[in-house]
């Protein structure tokens, strides 16, 4: 049986992306008190931490996670069975916008590629309905996104330009309702479709 706490340690001493432990804790608990919530899609699997979480809420859920780094896939893979949870966390190895299925999602949760949210959210809008909700992570991105002067990084400038862009216009997208959480997590936004 799968350590859930050896997982989450291993990522952190690695310095694999995982949620901030607060934003995990946000995460479970929406799922937690939104009981429709049964499928759910998640762009960025890592090493599986975050779809055994939340799988492990409810046992009629199912996870489906994307993953474009084969060595993270295939780690995930094996947490993934060592949790026992192969039959409703299904891993993919792809980049997420590639990913095609007919099937519809009540939650998709984006934590993948930051300069990418845009895209991954148009691409995944025909996997909706009405009730579904997208959660994005990491859009305050360690502060920067608000504080450029704590980054001196030309390429992490020019990510949180497009994250800032993107954040501007999800807040504005009269297509849904968003909640922006930006001291929960590395910032999170929960987009609930109108």
């Amino acid at each position: 049986m799968v350590n859930i706490a050896e997982i989450h340690d291993s990522a952190r001493e690695k310095d694999i992306p995982i949620m901030l432990d607060d934003g995990m804790a946000f995460l479970l608990e929406y799922i937690r008190t939104h009981e429709n919530i049964r499928d759910i899609l998640e762009c960025g699997t890592a090493v599986g931490y975050s779809a055994i979480r939340m799988a492990s809420l409810r046992w009629d859920m199912t996870v489906d996670t994307l993953e474009i780094d084969p060595k993270m896939y295939e780690e995930a893979l094996k947490n993934i069975e060592d949790a026992g949870l192969s039959e409703r966390v299904h891993c993919y190895l792809c980049d997420a916008a590639q990913f095609e299925t007919k099937k519809k999602y009540d939650l998709i949760f984006i934590d993948a590629a930051k300069s990418q949210y845009r895209r991954y959210l148009e691409h995944f809008l025909k996997n909706s309905e009405p009730h579904t909700v997208f959660i994005f992570d990491n859009l305050a991105f360690h502060g920067i996104v608000d504080d450029e002067s704590l980054s001196e990084n030309r390429s992490t400038i020019q990510m949180v330009h497009k994250i800032r862009k993107f954040r501007d216009a999800l807040l504005s997208d009269e297509r849904f309702i968003t909640e922006y959480y930006p001291d929960t997590g590395d910032g999170i936004a929960v987009a609930r479709i109108r």
